[in-house]
Parts: C-alpha cells; structure tokens; sequence
C-alpha cells in the first residue's frame, strides 16, 4: 500500500463513518416516533429495514477501520 492507497482507505473510513452516524441518526429518529399503542405493520417493516441499513452502515465502518488501524500498527508500507 502506497501514501495514495493509505489516503483512499482514510477517505473511506471518514465517509463510512459518515454514513453510519447518518443511519443511526435515521434510526433514532424514527424510533421518537414510537408511541404507546404498536406500530402499524407498515412502520415496523420501515424500522427493521433502517434497523438491518444502519447494521450494515456499521459494519462497513468497523471493517474499513480495522483495515485502517492495521496500516497505522504496521506501517502501511508494509500492510496488505
């Protein structure tokens, strides 16, 4: 990995992480919506595909942040 991948990987880290805080914004959101009677089906299918975007937002992050950590612990010269 070179100085230009290393930037690419931290440009996709940020805007990973970006997304996921867009996501879990969008979730909690939704979620202050929530009133004492149970949500209409339609709005419980809306929250659980959120719910699995914003798992998935998450999971991304995690993963390119890893790779990121990975670089900085070696080197990324050295990493692959």
């Amino acid at each position: 990995m070179d100085q230009a991948e290393f930037n690419k990987l931290h440009t996709g880290c940020v805007g990973a992480l970006e997304d996921y805080v867009s996501s879990a914004e969008l979730t909690a959101v939704m979620l202050a919506g929530c009133t004492p009677e149970p949500m209409p089906l339609e709005g419980r299918l809306r929250l659980l595909v959120q719910e699995r975007a914003e798992e998935t937002a998450h999971a991304v992050y995690i993963d390119l942040k890893r790779l990121l950590h990975e670089a900085a612990r070696l080197g990324y010269h050295y990493s692959s």
